[in-house]
């Protein structure tokens, strides 16, 4: 095939090649009846197999990716699901996401793996931009590309420093008339607010106040006490979630933001942190939103969309919180909005 640069190796049953892009690529062909066995063995992580097989050999098995064989008759069986491999070798489905080596055998074999968040339990999008500042559709137009998806409300959060001079006056006008259009459907008025240098926001306390949804996000001066500065915006009661909490600009930025202090900090002042979708952020990324999790965050998973095609970004956000361990309770945007707003820090 073009994208192919050099086949590694070829057979009857299987193939190796590196594409144009560099990464490697495997092929293996095998009977209906094995599927489950040679999907698992790909699908999971090394720390996750080799504790697999670890376990499998206490059992008097040999678990490899063509079945499972007793040591004592030399049988072998093979699966035709995962599914069927998981519970033949005494487990519950592990779902792949979680094939980490971190503790999921364990939760699998003593029936306490967490029923995962699934796309489906998302409500609605709180992170939207619009041509009142960088994003390319007008709110009516990701509003009506939010009702596509199914989802019940969005939040509108352009950035503050579009939003001065009377501006933002404007926007919650057209924001009203459009929910008056649309109802049902309610937009969300926010706005996507700057922490500076300083440490203070780039909207007035009095602005922020007037708002359903508030992000506190660091744009610049990464440098310059990052960790500190997003402290001090969870310390302003209009300051609702941390967007994209690190920063990071995967391949390109790593702010050195102290995770940990961000955590604790969110719990004590009941501020959300945000799982951003936009594939260059991942942010938090999945072991900061497990961390998260298990302190008792508050946790958003949003898009950042920009343009209406990017709403779908939101759907590598939950991929991040499914390989979090998160359920659809410990996300804020699985509620109606109403509750969202109960569920808010009070001002």
């Amino acid at each position: 095939m073009d994208w192919v640069a050099e086949v590694v190796g070829a057979g009857a049953t299987k193939a190796e090649v590196v594409g144009q892009n560099g990464l490697r690529f495997d092929l293996r062909v095998v009977v209906p009846e094995a599927y489950g066995n040679v999907l698992q063995h790909f699908t999971g992580s090394k720390q996750h197999n080799i504790g697999l097989r670890e376990d499998a050999v206490k059992q008097g098995l040999s678990v490899s990716e063509y079945g499972v064989t007793s040591v004592e008759t030399g049988e072998i069986v093979s699966v035709a699901s995962e599914e069927e491999l998981y519970e033949l070798l005494g487990y519950a489905y592990v779902p792949p996401e979680l094939r980490e080596g971190s503790g999921e055998l364990e939760a699998a074999r003593s029936g306490s793996l967490p029923q995962l968040i699934e796309l489906g339990d998302l409500r609605g999008d709180l992170h939207v931009h619009s041509t009142w500042s960088d994003g390319r559709a007008s709110i009516e137009e990701m509003a009506l590309a939010a009702i596509e998806r199914g989802y019940e409300f969005m939040a509108i959060t352009d950035h503050g420093d579009r939003l001065r001079e009377g501006r933002l006056e404007l926007q919650l006008e057209e924001i009203e008339a459009l929910n008056a259009r649309l109802a049902p459907f309610h937009i969300l008025s926010g706005v996507e607010s700057a922490i500076r240098a300083d440490g203070s926001m780039d909207l007035p306390d009095e602005e922020l106040a007037r708002l359903d949804w508030v992000f506190g996000a660091l744009h610049t001066a990464f440098e310059r006490s990052p960790t500190e500065r997003i402290l001090g915006a969870m310390d302003n009661p209009h300051v609702d979630c941390i967007a994209h909490p690190t920063a990071r600009r995967i391949g390109q930025r790593e702010p050195q933001v102290a995770i940990e202090r961000v955590v604790a900090r969110a719990v004590e002042t009941e501020t959300a942190l945000e799982m951003n979708g936009q594939p260059d952020r991942l942010d938090l990324r999945d072991v900061h939103a497990r961390l998260a999790g298990e302190a008792g965050a508050k946790i958003v998973i949003s898009s950042d969309g920009h343009r209406t095609v990017t709403l779908m970004s939101i759907e590598l956000g939950l991929a991040q919180a499914r390989r979090a361990w998160l359920t659809s309770e410990q996300v804020l945007n699985t509620r109606p909005w109403e509750r969202i707003l109960r569920a808010k820090k009070k001002s």
